[in-house]
C-alpha cells in the first residue's frame, strides 16, 4: 500500500510518526508535487486548502482511499472536508476522517491517546486503514458518524474560543466547565436536528476533542479566546500566528443553523464578540451571557 502525506506542519509531522511505525514506506508531498501513483491519501492540511491540496492528487490502482485529519468548514462554500473531497473526486473515494483529541507534541512523544477513524460506507479496508494509525499509545476506535464527527470538530474550535476568552477575563473553572455543558447540548442538539448517524464508539472525537481543545493553550482556538480579552480580532489572530480553524468556521454558522432550524446561543455569542471588536465591551458582555444561560 502506498501511502502519502499531504501538509508537513506539526499535526502532519505527528501523524507521519505514527504511521511510520506500521507504514515505514511513508512519504510527504511536496507542495503542488504532483501525485498519481498512490493509493491512500492523508490530509494532514487546513481545511481552507484541502480543495487546492486536492488539484495535484490522482490515484494510480482501483482502491481510492483519502483519510482527513483536518477540523473545520470551508469558508467560501460552507463545506465539511468529506464533502470537500467529495464534491471533487464524487463517490468513487473511500474516505475516513482521524479526529480526537491529541495534541501534536503529545504524540510525537508517544503519550497515550485515543481518537476516532470515521468511515462512510462498509468499505473492507476500514480494519487495514486503523491498523496504519493504531500503536500501543495511539489507540483507534472506528466510527460510522463522518458527519458527526466532522460537524463536531469544526463547533468544538468554535467553543473553544468561548472558553478561551473566559480564561482571559479571569473567570474559573465553574464558568469553563459551564459553557463546555453548554457546547455539549448544542452540538447534541445540532445531530438530533441534521439526523446525523452516531454510535457509542464516537465519544473521543466528539466530547474528548471539545475537552481537550477547551482547556489548553496548545489550543490556538482557546489562545484566540485568551487574547479577546484583551485585544481586537484581527490583532489577536495575528498574535496567534497559525490557522484558527474556530474563526474561519463562524462564517458558516448561521448557514448551519438556518439548515438544522436551531439557535446555539453559544456559538452565536462567540461570532458576536468577534465581530465586537471592542475587549472594552466584551467582559460585560460575557458577564451577561454566562449569568443568564
Amino acid at each position: 500500500m502506498k501511502v502519502k502525506i499531504v501538509g508537513n506542519g506539526s499535526w502532519g509531522k505527528a501523524i507521519y510518526s505514527i504511521v511510520k511505525l506500521n507504514c515505514p514506506t511513508i512519504t510527504f508531498l511536496k507542495r503542488k508535487e504532483i501525485v498519481n501513483d498512490c493509493d491512500v491519501i492523508i490530509l494532514s492540511v487546513p481545511t481552507q486548502s484541502i480543495r487546492e491540496s486536492l488539484k495535484y492528487i490522482t490515484f494510480s490502482g482501483k482502491t481510492k482511499i483519502i483519510i482527513n485529519t483536518a477540523k473545520g468548514i470551508e469558508k467560501s462554500t460552507h463545506l465539511l472536508p468529506y464533502q470537500i473531497v467529495r464534491s471533487v473526486f464524487g463517490n468513487s473515494i473511500h474516505y475516513y476522517t482521524l479526529i480526537g483529541p491529541g495534541f501534536a507534541q503529545e504524540v510525537v512523544e508517544k503519550m497515550p491517546t485515543l481518537v476516532n477513524l470515521g468511515y462512510t460506507d462498509r468499505h473492507m479496508n476500514a480494519i487495514k486503514i486503523k491498523n496504519l494509525f493504531q500503536t500501543d499509545f495511539f489507540r483507534v476506535r472506528l466510527t460510522k458518524g463522518v458527519e458527526a464527527l466532522e460537524l463536531s470538530a469544526a463547533f468544538k474550535n468554535i467553543y473553544a474560543i468561548a472558553c478561551g476568552l473566559s480564561q482571559g477575563l479571569r473567570f474559573g473553572l465553574n464558568t469553563r466547565v459551564k459553557l463546555m455543558v453548554l457546547a455539549i447540548e448544542e452540538m447534541n442538539n445540532l445531530f438530533i436536528k441534521l439526523h446525523l448517524k452516531r454510535d457509542s464508539h464516537i465519544i473521543a472525537g466528539t466530547v474528548g476533542d471539545l475537552i481537550l481543545t477547551c482547556n489548553s493553550t496548545e489550543s490556538r482556538n482557546y489562545t484566540l479566546g485568551t487574547l479577546l480579552a484583551k485585544y481586537p480580532a484581527y490583532t489577536s489572530l495575528e498574535k496567534v500566528n497559525g490557522t484558527v480553524e474556530g474563526f474561519y468556521s463562524l462564517a458558516s454558522l448561521e448557514y448551519v443553523k438556518k439548515k438544522a432550524g436551531v439557535k446555539l446561543p453559544l456559538a452565536t455569542f462567540v461570532s458576536d464578540i468577534v465581530k465586537m471588536n471592542n475587549p472594552k465591551m466584551i467582559k460585560t458582555s460575557f458577564e451577561r451571557f454566562v449569568s443568564l444561560t
